[in-house]
């Protein structure tokens, strides 16, 4: 299945650079457009709905943390950020507002096509360095819980703990692969990760991650 990409990114050397990179994997991927502002971006996407964006975090000086909303709109584009920004809070907030994958321009090629097939494929993609920094960040240490959160804990069932085991201890498995792990289906995992993600006010494995990291859930033996 061809993977249909658009690139975002506001220099030109960098855009050329992606573009050959992409178009030398056809035809497992394929270059659908190439946008170097956030309103052609926009535009482009709504008009090619891609499958993939690999969007530059900033664009003649301005965030693409911006457009980041109407990009994931459809509901089919998934994003991947391109950034040489280390900030942070910058990076957590682009993953709070839809994208995917994060990725320093500093990462080898190799890294950027390994981004773009896991994200297709339905996982989260941050390369080592952003994912201790983002974690670090983003999972402190909690204050004791409070009760409604202590509510939902319990109101796990035991089946649905051993999920969030496999997916705190599970080093970014795809789902098929942790299907695999508990012997049931893939739609049958999706199930229970859809009774999670609603018993704990999560929206996606990464904030089920750093929800459970927080609590301390999914470690047991």
């Amino acid at each position: 299945m061809t993977i249909r990409i658009m690139l975002v990114d506001d220099h030109k050397t960098m855009l050329w650079g992606l573009e050959r990179l992409i178009q030398a994997e056809a035809p497992a991927f394929a270059l659908v457009a190439s946008a170097s502002d956030a309103q052609e971006a926009t535009a482009l996407c709504a008009r090619h709905t891609p499958d993939m964006v690999l969007l530059d975090l900033d664009l003649k000086g301005s965030s693409s943390l911006d457009i980041l909303p109407a990009l994931v709109a459809n509901g089919v584009t998934k994003v991947v950020i391109l950034s040489a920004n280390r900030d942070h809070a910058t990076l957590a907030g682009a993953v709070k507002l839809g994208a995917r994958g994060v990725v320093s321009k500093e990462s080898p090629t190799e890294d950027v096509l390994a981004a773009v097939r896991k994200v297709h494929g339905g996982e989260l993609w941050l390369d080592q360095p952003l994912m201790q920094a983002l974690l670090g960040q983003l999972v402190a240490p909690a204050p004791a819980a409070a009760n409604p959160e202590a509510q939902r804990i319990a109101s796990l069932t035991s089946r649905e703990r051993e999920v969030i085991g496999m997916i705190v201890q599970g080093n970014g498995a795809l789902n098929k692969e942790l299907a695999e792990r508990a012997f049931i289906s893939e739609r049958t995992l999706r199930n229970h990760l859809t009774a999670i993600y609603a018993k704990l006010d999560v929206a996606n494995r990464l904030e089920l991650y750093m929800y459970a990291t927080r609590h301390g859930l999914g470690l047991e033996a």
